[in-house]
């Protein structure tokens, strides 16, 4: 299979640092917010953007995380939610690309001040994945900030599995750094494929185990198993029937393309360098 260069280059300058976390936790509360959001993604996959981002906003205003939180990392952790969920579906829109660099350049550089700001303190598993989530899409817009960043996501996503080997969020992340990381720096189908597998083992809710369903099935369709993605894709379903976010994913299928494949041809740095 061949992947698109761009991508190469992307992960290519990742670094391999050593990342020590004993991990805290997020709050019962922020914990309880968290698994209603991703109901709420799991619900909106399939929207139009005006309607996804109507819901979002609705759903951030109603959580008033700065009132309702305590805890800085609680009220970090819902926000890279909220902000990365905001960027999903404003960049289906036309002309929104320096809106979203700057956003996401903000929300990283909030989550970077964190980890300087408390260096005695250990990250949980929420903060470690939401905050590589930012920093990775954030990279898509400019290979001299990947360059420039050059963070380990992979370690940050393998230091939040190893604090919870249940974390069914987590290894769906590594799982497609894996898959997109080049061979030499560390990425590996076959490590990408037993990430993915863990994540539909260890979900614990209808969301977590609809989107671990969902790229699993992605994976195995790249892998030529197309039958075993087509379950996967139904028990995806299953969580949400009728969700139209399925039925795009089939669409795509149908097409010959995997999802992987069909977000390569719509990235940002892609059309940037067409």
């Amino acid at each position: 299979m061949k992947r698109n260069a761009i991508f190469y280059v992307v992960f290519a300058a990742l670094l391999s640092l050593p990342l020590s976390f004993a991990g805290a936790e997020i709050s019962l509360d922020a914990q309880k917010s968290v698994d209603d959001f991703m109901t709420l993604r799991m619900k909106i996959a399939g929207l139009s953007p005006d309607k996804a981002l109507e819901q979002v906003e609705g759903f951030e205003k109603k959580l008033a995380i700065d009132s309702t939180f305590s805890q800085e990392e609680d009220r970090l952790v819902l926000v890279n939610f909220i902000v990365m969920e905001k960027y999903n579906f404003l960049r289906k829109q036309k002309g929104t690309k320096d809106q979203l660099k700057k956003l996401l350049k903000e929300l990283k550089e909030r989550n970077e001040a964190w980890f300087k700001n408390n260096p005695d303190k250990k990250a949980g598993k929420w903060l470690l994945a939401t905050s590589a989530d930012v920093t990775s899409c954030y990279m898509s817009y400019s290979l001299s900030e990947v360059i420039k960043s050059g963070m380990s996501l992979r370690d940050k996503y393998k230091s939040a599995v190893e604090l919870a080997p249940d974390f069914s969020y987590g290894w769906n992340n590594l799982g497609q750094w894996y898959y997109w990381a080049p061979g030499i720096n560390g990425g590996s189908d076959k490590k990408a494929g037993e990430a993915f597998e863990a994540a539909v083992k260890c979900a614990k809710t209808k969301a977590e185990k609809f989107f671990a369903c969902v790229f699993y099935s992605q994976f195995l369709f790249e892998k030529k198993d197309k039958q075993r993605s087509a379950n996967f894709l139904d028990q995806a379903e299953e969580q949400d029937p009728q969700n139209p976010y399925i039925a795009f994913m089939r669409k795509i299928n149908a097409d010959g393309d995997s999802f992987f494949e069909w977000n390569k041809k719509h990235s940002q740095m892609d059309n940037d360098k067409k």
